[in-house]
């Protein structure tokens, strides 16, 4: 077998869950809007004939106008559907150690509490990346 091994380019995500805490919303220094929250989302399966239910958490980040939605809208305990793309990152913390971070950047949010309007972002395609910035832009 010659040839080189073509895989294809994946990465998306979709996962619903709900908040955490209360959404943190910062600004990067050209202005735009970032927010950060935290998801809790399960899965189930069976172990032993029995079914079992397991919680896992993730950030989320979510960026412009959608960014302030959230903040406007969501809260702790909010339900929500995110659909992005997993990214991870490394940063120095304050004591000098080295932290990798695994996260969803967010290209869409679904508010899913009754009487929640799902933000709409005026019928524009939605990015399919975060604006151009680098990790010193990120306020977390």
């Amino acid at each position: 077998m010659s040839g080189e091994l073509r895989l294809p380019r994946v990465n998306s995500i979709v996962l619903s869950g709900r908040i955490t805490r209360d959404v943190e919303l910062r600004y990067i220094p050209s202005g735009t809007a970032v927010a950060k929250l935290s998801l809790a989302f399960d899965r189930s399966f069976q172990k032993n004939g029995e079914w079992v239910n397991e919680t896992s958490y993730i950030d989320v980040v979510v960026w412009s106008k959608r960014a302030e939605q959230c903040a406007e809208q969501i809260h702790k305990g909010s339900a929500i559907m995110v659909e992005g793309y997993l990214q991870t990152r490394s940063y120095v913390d304050k004591d000098s150690n080295n932290r990798k971070v695994a996260e969803i950047v967010a290209n869409r949010v679904h508010f899913l509490e009754k009487g929640q309007p799902t933000p709409d972002f005026g019928g524009a395609p939605l990015p399919t990346s975060a604006p151009d910035i680098t990790d010193d832009d990120v306020p977390f």
